[in-house]
């Protein structure tokens, strides 16, 4: 089961509106995967992103050239080895990983990132954050197949030409090695692969998850060298340290785009059919200018309208299932309108599409 909801906060303060937007959301499935090629959302024009995802070349070296051919398909490009996952903690994780999202396509999934619960085996009620750097036709509907050295090369193999892996990868074709033999992989691939038999994911076998998009981590992003247009990466990079998670796992479900005229936005009741917010602004607050302020919906929504002034503001959305929505601060900055300099009013209408 999943949901997609467009939701729209507008608030009219000191000669501001600013639209926010959320979120993908639902339960899927894992597999893990690891087979050296070059992902999808390595190439161009797959998203409106800031880069495609970085590749490296035969001796794991970053390439620049994000027009390189696949190693799989007898180029230069591979995967690079740290975009392996790892723990935080015996409860939290970070990693990547190949997707596919109910109502969406390789333009709302290629870099977007997604808090991952896992609801069963062992590691139910951990939790990962994964960014999305793959996708693949076999993949079924809100499934998840988790980058993790040794995971099974699938249809396709890399590992051989790059690592000097056997002829059909580690282990089997479809799920990788049975047990801990990572120390007999490349020492660039171990840690990845000891992962997958650690404290955190206590060698689940391809757990169930409900999911949720999250503003990226910069943990995240600074290895895949990939942001959604407009979005900022929440936390300092460093990964050694949990500081990113509370920022990015609160990001979806009841977040805004934090902004100098937004201070608090809190009363979420989603047991509800519809939401409501309260919304604090500041009353020296500019007019938004920079595309990295909360946007309204992606642009590739059938319909989008914006009207405001002193006293009302109106939108109206196209169906989630015309196109995928845009996580948050993705889509374009398409704001205008403004109350009167000495009115500090503050005017909010939410829309929702399930």
């Amino acid at each position: 089961m999943s949901s997609i909801r467009s939701i729209a906060i507008l608030t009219l303060s000191a000669a501001l509106v600013t639209v926010v937007v959320a979120e993908v959301s639902g339960s899927g499935s894992t597999t893990r995967y690891w087979d050296c090629c070059k992902g999808s959302c390595s190439w161009t024009g797959k998203a409106d992103v800031s880069n495609p995802v970085t590749t490296c070349d035969i001796s794991d070296n970053p390439l620049s050239d994000y027009s390189a051919t696949s190693g799989c398909d007898g180029g230069s490009a591979y995967m690079c080895s740290d975009q392996s996952p790892w723990a935080v903690n015996s409860t939290f994780a970070y990693g990547f990983a190949a997707v596919s999202i109910p109502d969406g396509s390789e333009s709302s999934w290629c870099c977007a990132c997604y808090e991952l619960t896992f609801t069963s085996t062992t590691v139910s009620g951990k939790k990962m954050i994964v960014q999305a750097t793959n996708t693949g036709g076999d993949l079924s509907e809100g499934q998840f197949d988790l980058a993790i050295p040794g995971g099974g090369v699938g249809i396709y193999n890399g590992c051989t030409d790059e690592w000097g892996a056997p002829s059909s990868g580690w282990g089997a074709q479809y799920g990788g090695i049975s047990s801990n033999t990572c120390s007999s992989f490349p020492s660039a691939l171990q840690p990845g692969c000891n992962f997958r038999f650690g404290d955190f994911f206590e060698g689940a076998d391809n757990p169930t998850v409900d999911y949720r998009q999250v503003t990226c981590p910069k943990v995240l992003t600074d290895k895949t060298g990939c942001i959604r247009s407009g979005e900022t990466p929440t936390g300092s990079g460093d990964t050694s340290s949990s500081s990113a998670v509370a920022s990015s796992s609160a990001t979806a479900s009841s977040s805004v785009a934090s902004t100098s005229s937004v201070e608090a936005v809190s009363g979420y009741n989603t047991q509800a059919s519809s939401l409501t917010a309260a919304v604090s602004s500041s009353s020296s607050a500019a007019p938004i200018a920079s595309s990295s302020e909360a946007a309204p919906v992606s642009s590739s929504l059938s319909a989008s309208r914006y009207v405001s002034s002193s006293l009302s503001v109106a939108a109206t959305y196209g169906t989630a299932a015309s196109s995928g929505v845009a996580p948050l601060g993705t889509g374009p900055a398409a704001l205008s309108g403004h109350a009167p300099a000495d009115e500090g009013c503050e005017v909010q209408y939410i829309y929702e599409h399930e």
